[in-house]
């Protein structure tokens, strides 16, 4: 479940990276964030307004001028007398802001030409006429040609204005006819007056239809003097000499005027525009806007910074992350703009605002379904430790899942408490350790057994601590198996279960290590238990000196008699005594083999049963034919193989055949069939012992296979004492078989000893 949530939660994201980038690109391409970039921009360009330049001087046409001269237009000899009066006070050029595109009156023309070439350099302004004749966008329309030969330049004067209408930006040149003659705007030719050189903010123009933006002085900076002023010769020499005059209107009516960037909402007249162009081009301080892709580069990197770090960071760190890139870009863009460069943040800005709530409206939605999923399967699985919870009432989805959580949170702990207080009080010791075999958790019997904390050791150093050396690559060998098992499952039944060794605080333990698999079925760890079984140990070394007490110890003295009864002359009583005596001795062997049997592991081959009960048949032959008892086998299994221990099963056989010959009586017979069984699904091969005797006591039938049974005299079967069927029954259950006993409706005792039939693999 936990990996669909991050499945989704990265589909989702990829998602809100590809939306938020389209919002970026249409942002930039549309100017989508324009009316914020504009506003941004004209609130920081009004700190560090540049100064005016104190070589400029505008000659204004103003309401004072309309008032002294009259109506506008005015007759061009009065822009003659204006002209010739400025020439005379020797400015550095004039630039004539005024539109001459028509003849007038000639002798008022002939006296304006007359003015512009009468000293300092002078340059007029064409227009452009929208739309042009015969299809074309634009027609260009110069000064009459009177005036076009007689000044120094022409240049075109046209504004640019933003979305909002402001003028924000100029074109240091045009080409409206696109790869048609280009214009130079004409504060760039007043710029080059004297023989400059194009201005360094031309040079850097490739495209000359690419706009700047003005650096605008504050309103009212520049030098200014009234056209009637002029005219009535009010106006000192000193004023204009070796500066620019620009002439120009700036009577409101005259309608040359236009918004600019500035707080106070006013006009600007185009006459002071062109003064701060030319300040501008002087100071070399035009505002350069970034190229597009430039623009969008950094416009998408904080946004991609936020939506890569959406994958690592936490919520908190996302929304201070979100509002540190917010100040970064807004800085960055007025650290650029300190330096003429313009970096407009509105896309960046946009792009922000629309990945962060749309990522954390996507998570908690993701969240909110994925904690109704777990709750809702938490509550179905039920808990180990079932504890009630009042939830509290409320309507929101997220507090009722918020609520249901927090009880669920508490549940955990609660089982958590539970299984943390069941490993303290287990009885032996336990610790748990990580993938990289790091203690993590221990009971305190451990800790308490080494008398210091093991949380935090290495499973190596605490083994050494506790192993004793010899013993201790046994106990490596262990967990290097259980390790394997744990990352690529075999056959459990061909692992090693469990590991002994003896400690160095003179205990003996059984370690069994079991690893620890989350739901997703991911290994985070390895429990290790360590059962005590000192105790049990000092029993198994008592009952093995019992065994060889019995094995050995017993067995001699009983040799030893046999072997005095020569010197007996009482023949009847040397061979009861002798009678006895190996009775003894084969109990203590009966007894010895069904203790060690269950101790040594299984080690079979595969036999012909048929030919190992003939063969113990044979070996009989001669205790049989002293009672003139007949002994017969019957092979009706098609020489059937089982895979058996051929000691533990010749033993076992004897002993059912012995003890058929003993209950047989004189001239009797005893008839053995080897036989498979066909109504099993498992192949089986069945041995069946029938005597011809008086048959079992039927009190003593459900006994029979116990140890030391014994049964009342009679004309059954005489008393009994051993280990012989007891020895058979251990064998037929070591081989994964059975053995039964009845007595047959002819008369006689019948046995059936039930064997696996040992059958061949399939090759694959």
């Amino acid at each position: 479940m936990l990996g669909a949530l991050r499945l989704r939660l990265l589909l989702e994201w990829f998602a809100i990276f590809i939306m938020a980038s389209f919002v970026v690109v249409a942002a930039s391409y549309w100017r989508g964030a324009s009316a914020f970039d504009n506003l941004f921009y004209d609130q920081l360009s009004a700190f560090g307004r540049p100064s005016a330049d104190t070589e400029i001087l505008m000659v204004t046409i103003d309401e004072h001028s309309l008032a002294e001269i009259g109506k506008w237009p005015w007759p061009r000899d009065i822009h003659a007398r204006a002209v010739q009066t400025i020439q005379q006070g020797k400015p550095r050029s004039i630039l004539f802001d005024i539109l001459l595109s028509e003849d007038g009156d000639p002798a008022g023309d002939a006296a304006l030409a007359a003015a512009f070439s009468a000293g300092s350099p002078a340059y007029l302004p064409l227009h452009f006429s929208t739309p042009g004749n015969e299809g074309r966008a634009y027609d260009t329309i110069p000064p009459a040609p009177n005036f076009a030969k007689t000044v120094d330049g022409i240049g075109h004067v046209n504004v640019e204005f933003d979305g909002d209408g402001i003028v924000r930006r100029g074109m240091l040149c045009c080409d409206p006819e696109d790869n048609g003659r280009r214009w130079p705007h004409i504060t760039e030719l007043v710029y080059r007056t004297s023989g400059k050189a194009m201005s360094p903010a031309y040079r850097r123009n490739g495209n000359c239809n690419q706009s700047v933006l003005i650096p605008y002085s504050k309103r009212g900076a520049f030098s200014e003097v009234a056209y009637a002023d002029i005219l009535n010769g009010s106006v000192p020499a000193d004023l204009i000499q070796g500066r620019d005059v620009i002439i120009g209107a700036t009577a409101t009516g005259l309608g040359d005027n236009y918004p600019v960037p500035f707080g106070d909402g006013g006009m600007l007249s185009g006459s002071e525009i062109m003064a701060n162009m030319l300040g501008a081009l002087r100071r070399d301080d035009f505002i350069r806007p970034l190229g597009t892709t430039k623009s969008l580069l950094l416009s998408f990197l904080p946004v991609w910074i936020l939506l890569i770090g959406f994958l690592r960071w936490r919520p908190r760190v996302a929304l201070i992350a979100s509002v540190f890139l917010v100040a970064v870009i807004l800085i960055g863009s007025a650290t650029a703009l300190r330096f003429n460069w313009w970096f407009p943040p509105g896309a960046a800005l946009l792009g922000i605002l629309f990945a962060y709530p749309l990522w954390g409206w996507r998570r908690l939605q993701a969240m909110s379904d994925f904690m109704a999923s777990e709750l809702g399967d938490l509550e179905s699985e039920g808990g180990m430790v079932p504890i009630p919870r009042t939830e509290a009432a409320t309507n929101d989805l997220v507090g009722r899942q918020s609520t249901a959580l927090a009880g669920a949170i508490d549940h955990l702990r609660d089982l958590r408490r539970f299984v943390s207080d069941t490993l303290e009080h287990l009885p032996d010791p336990m610790f748990v350790t990580d993938n990289d075999g790091v203690v993590t958790l221990a009971n305190d019997l451990i800790e308490a057994t080494l008398e210091r904390p093991i949380v935090g050791m290495e499973l190596n150093d605490l083994l050494d601590d506790i192993v004793v050396p010899h013993e201790r690559a046994s106990v490596s060998h262990y967990l290097a198996k259980r390790k394997n098992y744990a990352d690529d499952p075999v056959d459990p039944k061909s692992e090693i279960e469990f590991v002994r060794f003896s400690s160095k605080l003179d205990r003996n333990f059984v370690m069994r290590t079991a690893a620890i698999v989350s739901d997703a079925g991911e290994q985070s760890g390895q429990i290790h238990y360590l059962a005590d079984i000192t105790e049990l140990s000092r029993a198994q070394s008592d009952r093995e000196e019992a065994l060889q007490l019995l094995s050995h110890d017993m067995r001699a003295p009983q040799s030893a008699i046999i072997s005095l009864l020569g010197d007996v002359r009482n023949e009847r009583i040397s061979k009861r005594i002798e009678h006895h005596a190996r009775r003894t001795m084969q109990l203590a062997q009966d007894f010895v083999q069904i203790a060690r049997m269950g101790e040594a592991e299984f080690s079979g081959t595969d036999i012909l049963l048929v030919d190992l009960v003939r063969d113990m048949a044979d070996s009989l032959w001669p205790l049989a034919r002293e009672r003139n008892i007949q002994i017969e086998v019957q092979d009706d299994c098609d020489d059937g193989f089982v895979f058996a221990e051929a000691d533990t099963l010749t033993r076992a056989i004897t002993n059912l055949l012995d003890n058929a010959i003993k209950h047989s009586p004189d001239g009797g017979k005893i008839i053995v069939t080897v036989s498979r069984l066909t109504d099993d699904s498992n192949p089986m091969l069945e041995v069946t012992i029938k005597d011809s005797g008086s048959g079992i006591d039927e009190n003593l039938l459900p006994q029979l296979f116990g140890r030391f049974v014994t049964g009342r005299e009679g004309k059954t079967r005489a008393k009994g004492l051993g280990l012989g069927l007891a020895f058979v029954k251990a064998v037929a259950d070591r081989h994964g078989g059975t053995v039964t006993a009845k007595n047959a409706e002819d008369g006689g005792a019948l046995f059936q000893l039930t064997l696996p039939e040992a059958v061949e693999p399939v090759e694959d």
